[in-house]
């Protein structure tokens, strides 16, 4: 298989899971998703392995690598910001808005702990 043909396919592979979700989500079925996503992450593994074109290099690792560091300097004070509005504004705004506003901190807090874990890990490992 060719660089080309594991570009097509993957997309494919992705219309055909967006519209599955879409479908079971409206439907009201939790578990077809489920099903979906493991059956298409499978996919998508063994068409990658049976790909003989070089897929990914040194270029494509670090622009990965900073892609992911931008998102986690980006998403994560966006996220605790707007926890911490909602969390600050509790009297005004309805309950779940507040239970909302203890969520997104609390994933915030847990996205930092677990990019520390992992930078811990691999400064220890290189």
């Amino acid at each position: 298989m060719t660089a080309r043909t594991l570009r097509i396919s993957t997309a494919v592979i992705s219309v055909v899971l967006g519209f599955v979700v879409g479908w079971s989500i409206t439907a009201g079925n939790i578990v077809v998703p489920i099903v979906a996503v493991l059956l298409a992450t499978g996919l998508s593994y063994f068409l990658r392995r049976a790909t003989k074109d070089v897929t990914k290099d040194e270029r494509t690792t670090l622009l990965y690598e900073k892609a992911a560091g931008a998102t986690i300097r980006f998403c994560v004070p966006l996220i605790a910001f707007i926890g911490i509005i909602l969390f600050a504004f509790w009297e005004r705004l309805s309950p779940e808005m507040a239970a909302a506003g203890y969520v997104l901190a609390y994933v915030a807090c847990v996205l930092l702990l677990m990019h520390y874990a992992f930078y811990s890990y691999y400064a220890r490992k290189h």
